[in-house]
């Protein structure tokens, strides 16, 4: 028995029962497990339906907006759902068709040859309405408000009318045409361009409309606090020896300033300086166009530029006799005494005026003040400068009296 069991043909035959056997454990196991489908079908929901009609005349107003598919391959891909669904498309072709609902079928296409691809639904109702074509105004909506104290003015648009384009049954829905511009803050003038938006009567965003232009440019005006107020002549120095102004014209008496709030508040009570004339380099008559200074922190001055006319004459002399001699500024219960050199009292003064003659010929001494000035001056003798004020152009010879002597005491002493 043991010759038998060390033999090679012992080892042989139990190997090859061994094999046998794991031959038949592999076959029975592979029996027993169910065969692969490769038909199996791939379900896909919510499959984009794309409609091609003719753009140009027509606009889609009712559709379905997607499908189911079904597909079956052999194809391993497919098999386990790597379906990208930039690689195929489903469609209805609705060109040729005119407006209306039609009941197409849907089509389908970038899928593999031999595949089956079911469609659910497979025909689908689509509704076409012609586009219409109508001129609306364009209005600008103004959004946020501008600085403290600056105006917006009127809005410029341009173009002030675009074209429409919507379905017909859309054309009596269009409430406007609307471009809306934001002012928040602004301290000068603005200048935009900005999209257009179709609005319906109740305000809301039109949908499937087309504009022409998509968009439209904006002006608006942007002004700052203002006030008008006298211009006053800034004329320096005298003409020469032996020249007078006959008279001065400008084209504006008034300027408009603009400006912050706080310095047109400021400016509200008083005049604006015009420009600065040298008279010291006239001597005939001149007619100048001069810019009108811009103040501290102010904006804008219109007129821009004054025009202003001089008009000069030889200088001519006219003697006023007996003008008052008014004593200012005294104090309540004090007296004042006009002393001539030789101490006697005066009242009146005698001088002469110097001017072109067409402003002396009629001059009074109505017309002519003359001022000494006492204030803050305590008791007792001072010398006191004469002030004369004297219409516009004229000016005291100078002879005139230049210094008067004025006592001062107490009306009870």
């Amino acid at each position: 028995m043991d010759r038998f069991i060390n033999s090679r043909w012992f080892a042989r035959a139990v190997a090859l029962l061994l094999a046998i056997m794991m031959w038949m454990v592999v076959n029975l196991e592979t029996d027993q497990v169910a065969p692969v489908d490769s038909n199996q079908p791939v379900f896909i929901n919510e499959v984009s339906l794309h409609v091609r009609y003719d753009e140009e005349r027509y606009e889609v107003v009712k559709q379905p907006t997607s499908v189911k598919i079904a597909v079956e391959s052999n194809n391993p891909f497919y098999n386990h759902n790597f379906i990208s669904p930039d690689s195929y498309e489903l469609y209805v072709d609705l060109n040729g068709q005119g407006p209306g609902t039609h009941r197409v079928p849907v089509r389908y296409k970038g899928f593999p040859d031999g595949a089956k691809v079911v469609v659910t639904p497979d025909y689908v109702d689509v509704t076409l309405e012609e586009k219409q074509t109508v001129e609306k105004d364009v209005t600008v909506e103004l959004l946020g408000k501008v600085a403290d104290g600056y105006t917006a003015g009127e809005p410029i648009v341009k173009p002030f009318k675009v074209h429409v384009r919507v379905p017909a049954s859309q054309v009596n829905n269009i409430g406007g045409v609307r471009a809306s511009v934001n002012l928040d803050g602004a301290t000068e003038g603005i200048k935009t361009t900005v999209p257009l938006k179709v609005l319906d009567k109740s305000g809301n965003a039109m949908q499937k409309v087309q504009i022409n232009p998509l968009t439209a440019e904006v002006t608006i005006p942007v002004t700052s606090p203002f006030v008008t107020v006298p211009i006053k002549m800034n004329l320096t120095n005298d003409l020469p020896d032996g020249y007078s102004l006959a008279s001065v014209e400008q084209n504006a008496e008034e300027a408009t300033v603009y400006g912050p709030k706080e310095v047109i508040d400021a400016i509200k009570a008083s005049t604006y300086p015009g420009p600065e004339i040298d008279l010291s380099k006239i001597n005939s008559d001149r007619l100048l166009q001069l810019k009108m200074p811009l103040m501290d922190k102010v904006v804008k001055v219109e007129p821009e530029y004054l025009e202003i006319s001089l008009k000069v004459a030889p200088s001519k002399t006219k003697r006023i006799e007996k003008v008052p001699l008014r004593v200012t500024g005294l104090p309540e219960g004090k007296l004042a005494q006009v002393l001539t050199p030789d101490g006697q009292e005066i009242s009146t003064i005698d001088f002469d005026v110097v001017g072109a003659e067409q402003n002396l010929q009629s001059l009074t001494k109505d017309d002519v003040q003359v001022v000494a000035d006492v204030s803050n001056l305590p008791d007792g003798v001072h010398e006191i400068t004469v002030v004369y004020n004297l219409p516009g152009y004229l000016k005291p010879a100078t002879t005139a009296l230049k210094q008067v002597t004025i006592k001062i005491t107490d009306k009870n002493g």
